[in-house]
Protein backbone atom coordinates (compact mmCIF):
# COMPACT_ATOMS: atom_id res chain seq x y z
CA UNK A 1 0.00 0.00 0.00
CA UNK A 2 3.06 2.04 0.73
CA UNK A 3 4.42 1.59 -2.37
CA UNK A 4 0.89 2.62 -4.30
CA UNK A 5 1.05 5.54 -2.44
CA UNK A 6 4.47 6.47 -3.15
CA UNK A 7 4.07 5.81 -6.66
CA UNK A 8 1.36 7.80 -6.51
CA UNK A 9 2.91 11.11 -5.42
CA UNK A 10 5.70 10.73 -7.58
CA UNK A 11 3.15 10.75 -10.47
CA UNK A 12 2.11 13.22 -9.20
CA UNK A 13 5.33 15.39 -8.64
CA UNK A 14 6.00 14.74 -12.17
CA UNK A 15 3.08 15.90 -13.64
CA UNK A 16 2.92 19.19 -11.54
CA UNK A 17 6.90 20.16 -12.52
CA UNK A 18 6.12 18.68 -16.45
CA UNK A 19 3.13 21.51 -16.45
CA UNK A 20 5.82 24.14 -15.46
CA UNK A 21 8.23 22.85 -17.98
CA UNK A 22 9.69 25.31 -20.60
CA UNK A 23 8.99 24.90 -24.03
CA UNK A 24 10.66 26.22 -26.94
CA UNK A 25 8.85 28.41 -29.58
CA UNK A 26 9.77 30.66 -32.78
CA UNK A 27 9.48 34.18 -32.19
CA UNK A 28 10.40 35.00 -36.12
CA UNK A 29 12.23 32.73 -38.50
CA UNK A 30 12.80 34.87 -41.47
CA UNK A 31 13.10 32.47 -44.03
CA UNK A 32 9.29 32.18 -44.28
CA UNK A 33 8.26 35.76 -42.03
CA UNK A 34 7.45 37.62 -45.87
CA UNK A 35 5.55 34.31 -47.05
CA UNK A 36 3.56 34.63 -43.81
CA UNK A 37 2.86 38.01 -43.88
CA UNK A 38 1.48 38.11 -47.64
CA UNK A 39 -0.47 35.30 -47.05
CA UNK A 40 -2.92 37.21 -44.04
CA UNK A 41 -3.88 39.79 -47.12
CA UNK A 42 -5.57 38.97 -50.31
CA UNK A 43 -5.79 42.68 -50.79
CA UNK A 44 -4.26 45.21 -51.45
CA UNK A 45 -0.48 45.21 -52.44
CA UNK A 46 0.08 48.51 -50.79
CA UNK A 47 -1.32 50.71 -48.12
CA UNK A 48 -3.77 53.57 -48.72
CA UNK A 49 -6.16 55.86 -47.18
CA UNK A 50 -9.53 56.54 -48.37
CA UNK A 51 -12.38 57.85 -46.97
CA UNK A 52 -15.66 55.89 -45.44
CA UNK A 53 -18.71 58.57 -44.50
CA UNK A 54 -16.34 61.63 -44.57
CA UNK A 55 -13.84 59.99 -42.16
CA UNK A 56 -10.01 59.09 -43.39
CA UNK A 57 -9.80 55.01 -43.53
CA UNK A 58 -6.41 52.89 -43.13
CA UNK A 59 -6.01 50.18 -45.88
CA UNK A 60 -3.21 48.20 -44.96
CA UNK A 61 -1.06 46.52 -47.82
CA UNK A 62 1.08 43.30 -47.20
CA UNK A 63 3.97 45.20 -48.98
CA UNK A 64 4.75 47.62 -46.32
CA UNK A 65 5.28 44.63 -43.34
CA UNK A 66 8.26 42.73 -45.66
CA UNK A 67 11.57 42.81 -44.79
CA UNK A 68 12.52 45.23 -47.25
CA UNK A 69 11.02 47.72 -45.68
CA UNK A 70 12.12 47.37 -42.35
CA UNK A 71 13.27 50.45 -40.78
CA UNK A 72 16.78 51.38 -38.77
CA UNK A 73 15.90 54.23 -36.24
CA UNK A 74 19.28 55.63 -35.09
CA UNK A 75 19.36 57.38 -31.78
CA UNK A 76 19.34 60.97 -31.83
CA UNK A 77 22.42 61.96 -31.38
CA UNK A 78 23.45 59.48 -34.61
CA UNK A 79 20.24 60.29 -36.80
CA UNK A 80 21.28 62.89 -39.31
CA UNK A 81 20.17 62.29 -42.84
CA UNK A 82 23.26 61.11 -44.33
CA UNK A 83 23.44 58.20 -41.49
CA UNK A 84 19.29 57.97 -42.46
CA UNK A 85 19.53 57.37 -46.30
CA UNK A 86 22.48 54.99 -45.40
CA UNK A 87 20.61 52.82 -43.18
CA UNK A 88 18.15 49.88 -44.27
CA UNK A 89 17.07 46.88 -44.38
CA UNK A 90 17.00 44.04 -47.43
CA UNK A 91 15.75 40.65 -47.83
CA UNK A 92 19.08 38.23 -47.92
CA UNK A 93 19.60 34.99 -49.15
CA UNK A 94 22.04 32.44 -47.03
CA UNK A 95 22.45 29.06 -48.57
CA UNK A 96 22.70 27.77 -44.64
CA UNK A 97 19.03 29.49 -43.89
CA UNK A 98 17.26 30.46 -46.68
CA UNK A 99 15.56 34.20 -46.68
CA UNK A 100 17.36 36.21 -43.55
CA UNK A 101 16.96 40.01 -42.44
CA UNK A 102 19.85 42.06 -43.57
CA UNK A 103 20.97 45.31 -42.15
CA UNK A 104 22.93 48.65 -43.27
CA UNK A 105 23.68 50.67 -40.34
CA UNK A 106 25.67 54.04 -40.77
CA UNK A 107 26.73 54.79 -37.27
CA UNK A 108 28.84 58.66 -36.93
CA UNK A 109 32.58 58.47 -37.33
CA UNK A 110 33.18 60.62 -34.18
CA UNK A 111 33.09 58.92 -30.83
CA UNK A 112 30.02 58.82 -28.90
CA UNK A 113 28.02 56.03 -27.41
CA UNK A 114 25.72 54.93 -30.39
CA UNK A 115 22.40 52.80 -30.71
CA UNK A 116 19.94 51.73 -33.57
CA UNK A 117 16.72 50.29 -33.68
CA UNK A 118 15.10 47.59 -36.54
CA UNK A 119 11.54 47.27 -36.56
CA UNK A 120 8.93 46.84 -38.83
CA UNK A 121 7.53 49.98 -39.71
CA UNK A 122 4.09 49.26 -38.52
CA UNK A 123 3.91 47.37 -35.03
CA UNK A 124 3.06 43.69 -35.52
CA UNK A 125 -0.56 42.57 -35.25
CA UNK A 126 -1.83 40.62 -32.39
CA UNK A 127 -5.24 39.68 -33.00
CA UNK A 128 -7.45 39.03 -36.14
CA UNK A 129 -10.83 40.97 -36.18
CA UNK A 130 -12.03 38.33 -33.99
CA UNK A 131 -10.07 38.46 -31.13
CA UNK A 132 -8.02 35.67 -32.01
CA UNK A 133 -4.46 35.42 -31.52
CA UNK A 134 -2.79 36.05 -35.45
CA UNK A 135 1.18 35.83 -36.16
CA UNK A 136 1.83 33.23 -33.48
CA UNK A 137 5.52 32.86 -34.48
CA UNK A 138 5.72 34.63 -37.04
CA UNK A 139 6.62 38.07 -33.93
CA UNK A 140 3.97 36.84 -31.30
CA UNK A 141 4.28 34.22 -28.70
CA UNK A 142 0.94 33.67 -27.17
CA UNK A 143 0.43 32.26 -23.41
CA UNK A 144 3.98 33.25 -22.03
CA UNK A 145 4.31 33.30 -18.18
CA UNK A 146 7.87 33.15 -17.35
CA UNK A 147 10.71 33.11 -19.63
CA UNK A 148 13.81 31.00 -19.56
CA UNK A 149 15.88 31.93 -22.36
CA UNK A 150 15.88 34.01 -25.65
CA UNK A 151 18.65 32.66 -28.47
CA UNK A 152 19.21 34.37 -32.14
CA UNK A 153 21.03 33.21 -34.78
CA UNK A 154 22.77 35.83 -36.08
CA UNK A 155 25.91 36.95 -38.67
CA UNK A 156 28.76 38.97 -37.18
CA UNK A 157 31.60 40.69 -39.25
CA UNK A 158 34.11 41.05 -35.76
CA UNK A 159 32.59 44.52 -34.96
CA UNK A 160 32.48 44.55 -30.90
CA UNK A 161 29.29 46.24 -31.06
CA UNK A 162 26.03 44.98 -28.39
CA UNK A 163 22.98 43.13 -29.97
CA UNK A 164 19.38 42.87 -28.06
CA UNK A 165 16.11 42.04 -28.84
CA UNK A 166 13.12 44.33 -27.20
CA UNK A 167 9.76 42.53 -27.09
CA UNK A 168 6.41 44.30 -25.57
CA UNK A 169 3.85 42.25 -23.32
CA UNK A 170 0.24 42.75 -23.09
CA UNK A 171 0.29 45.86 -21.27
CA UNK A 172 2.53 47.22 -23.69
CA UNK A 173 5.66 46.99 -21.17
CA UNK A 174 8.70 46.62 -22.69
CA UNK A 175 11.52 43.73 -21.83
CA UNK A 176 14.73 44.29 -23.24
CA UNK A 177 17.09 40.73 -23.21
CA UNK A 178 20.73 41.65 -24.25
CA UNK A 179 21.84 38.58 -26.49
CA UNK A 180 25.62 40.08 -26.20
CA UNK A 181 28.10 41.04 -28.60
CA UNK A 182 28.91 40.66 -32.34
CA UNK A 183 32.64 40.24 -32.19
CA UNK A 184 32.87 37.10 -34.24
CA UNK A 185 33.00 36.54 -37.95
CA UNK A 186 29.87 33.99 -39.72
CA UNK A 187 27.24 32.41 -37.80
CA UNK A 188 26.66 32.42 -34.14
CA UNK A 189 23.80 31.28 -32.32
CA UNK A 190 23.25 33.79 -29.01
CA UNK A 191 21.95 32.69 -25.84
CA UNK A 192 19.71 34.94 -23.21
CA UNK A 193 19.49 33.24 -20.09
CA UNK A 194 16.99 34.51 -17.18
CA UNK A 195 19.00 34.37 -14.19
CA UNK A 196 16.19 34.08 -12.04
CA UNK A 197 14.14 31.08 -13.56
CA UNK A 198 14.10 27.92 -11.91
CA UNK A 199 12.05 24.73 -13.05
CA UNK A 200 12.25 23.98 -9.03
CA UNK A 201 8.40 23.86 -8.31
CA UNK A 202 9.21 24.72 -4.77
CA UNK A 203 11.19 27.87 -5.55
CA UNK A 204 8.18 29.15 -7.24
CA UNK A 205 6.05 31.68 -6.69
CA UNK A 206 3.09 29.68 -6.90
CA UNK A 207 -0.63 32.09 -7.47
CA UNK A 208 -3.83 31.97 -9.07
CA UNK A 209 -4.49 34.91 -11.69
CA UNK A 210 -7.61 36.03 -13.34
CA UNK A 211 -8.10 34.82 -17.07
CA UNK A 212 -10.96 35.65 -19.66
CA UNK A 213 -11.77 38.36 -19.34
CA UNK A 214 -7.77 39.85 -19.45
CA UNK A 215 -5.78 38.96 -22.38
CA UNK A 216 -4.06 35.73 -22.25
CA UNK A 217 -0.27 36.92 -21.37
CA UNK A 218 2.04 37.53 -24.54
CA UNK A 219 5.37 38.90 -26.25
CA UNK A 220 5.30 40.33 -29.34
CA UNK A 221 8.68 41.25 -30.70
CA UNK A 222 9.39 45.08 -31.14
CA UNK A 223 12.64 45.56 -32.34
CA UNK A 224 16.26 44.78 -32.45
CA UNK A 225 19.40 47.04 -30.82
CA UNK A 226 22.21 47.56 -32.06
CA UNK A 227 24.55 49.42 -29.35
CA UNK A 228 27.46 50.66 -30.88
CA UNK A 229 30.23 51.86 -27.59
CA UNK A 230 32.32 55.30 -28.26
CA UNK A 231 35.64 53.62 -28.31
CA UNK A 232 34.73 51.53 -31.49
CA UNK A 233 35.13 52.25 -34.82
CA UNK A 234 32.41 54.26 -36.51
CA UNK A 235 30.79 54.52 -40.32
CA UNK A 236 29.36 51.68 -42.07
CA UNK A 237 28.08 48.39 -40.21
CA UNK A 238 26.63 45.34 -41.72
CA UNK A 239 24.92 42.75 -40.26
CA UNK A 240 22.77 39.65 -40.88
CA UNK A 241 19.69 37.59 -38.60
CA UNK A 242 18.29 34.62 -39.15
CA UNK A 243 15.89 33.60 -36.38
CA UNK A 244 14.86 33.93 -33.17
CA UNK A 245 13.44 31.46 -30.57
CA UNK A 246 11.93 31.64 -27.15
CA UNK A 247 12.02 29.40 -24.45
CA UNK A 248 9.25 29.86 -21.56
CA UNK A 249 6.89 28.35 -18.88
CA UNK A 250 2.91 28.27 -19.96
CA UNK A 251 0.84 30.86 -18.43
CA UNK A 252 -2.26 28.62 -19.04
CA UNK A 253 -1.91 25.07 -18.84
CA UNK A 254 -5.43 23.75 -18.38
CA UNK A 255 -6.79 22.45 -22.11
CA UNK A 256 -10.43 22.72 -20.94
CA UNK A 257 -12.32 24.36 -23.16
CA UNK A 258 -16.00 23.83 -22.58
CA UNK A 259 -17.37 27.13 -23.23
CA UNK A 260 -15.47 29.73 -25.57
CA UNK A 261 -15.81 32.64 -23.72
CA UNK A 262 -14.89 35.15 -26.45
CA UNK A 263 -17.37 33.75 -28.81
CA UNK A 264 -20.25 34.58 -26.06
CA UNK A 265 -19.08 37.81 -24.82
CA UNK A 266 -16.73 39.54 -27.58
CA UNK A 267 -14.72 41.94 -24.75
CA UNK A 268 -11.40 41.02 -25.86
CA UNK A 269 -12.57 41.62 -29.75
CA UNK A 270 -14.22 45.12 -28.75
CA UNK A 271 -10.93 45.93 -26.58
CA UNK A 272 -9.32 44.92 -29.54
CA UNK A 273 -10.91 47.03 -32.06
CA UNK A 274 -10.89 50.05 -30.16
CA UNK A 275 -7.08 49.82 -29.87
CA UNK A 276 -6.52 49.19 -33.70
CA UNK A 277 -9.19 52.20 -34.04
CA UNK A 278 -7.07 54.52 -32.18
CA UNK A 279 -3.51 53.13 -33.51
CA UNK A 280 -5.33 53.41 -37.29
CA UNK A 281 -5.34 57.32 -36.25
CA UNK A 282 -1.85 57.60 -35.47
CA UNK A 283 -1.05 55.61 -38.50
CA UNK A 284 -2.79 57.50 -40.92
CA UNK A 285 -0.85 60.50 -40.39
CA UNK A 286 2.35 58.71 -40.10
CA UNK A 287 1.56 56.54 -43.66
CA UNK A 288 0.64 59.48 -45.81
CA UNK A 289 4.76 61.44 -44.82
CA UNK A 290 5.75 57.70 -45.23
CA UNK A 291 4.58 57.50 -48.61
CA UNK A 292 5.18 60.94 -49.52
CA UNK A 293 9.01 59.89 -49.06
CA UNK A 294 9.01 57.15 -50.17
CA UNK A 295 8.03 58.59 -53.27
CA UNK A 296 10.76 60.72 -53.17
CA UNK A 297 13.01 58.22 -52.52
CA UNK A 298 12.01 56.75 -55.70
CA UNK A 299 12.27 59.92 -57.94
CA UNK A 300 15.65 60.91 -56.32
CA UNK A 301 17.21 57.20 -57.07
CA UNK A 302 15.79 57.41 -60.89
CA UNK A 303 18.11 60.70 -61.09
Amino acid sequence: MKKIISLSILLLSFLIVDGFSAIRRTIIDFNTYDEKIKAQFTDPKESFITNVDGYPKLVVGYEDYMLQNWDVELGESSGDIKNKILSYCKSVKSQRFGNTLGVRIHFPKWNNNSYALIKPPFPIKIYDTNGQFINAENGVIPNVSEVKSVSVWVNGRNFNFGLAIRMKDRFENIHEFFMGWLYFDGWRKLTFTNPNFTENINAKKLKREPLYPYDIPYLVFDSFVIYRPADQIGGDFVTYIANMELEYTPYFVDGEDDIKDEEVWGIITKRMLQRQSAEEKRLIENIYLYQQEKKRTQEANKK
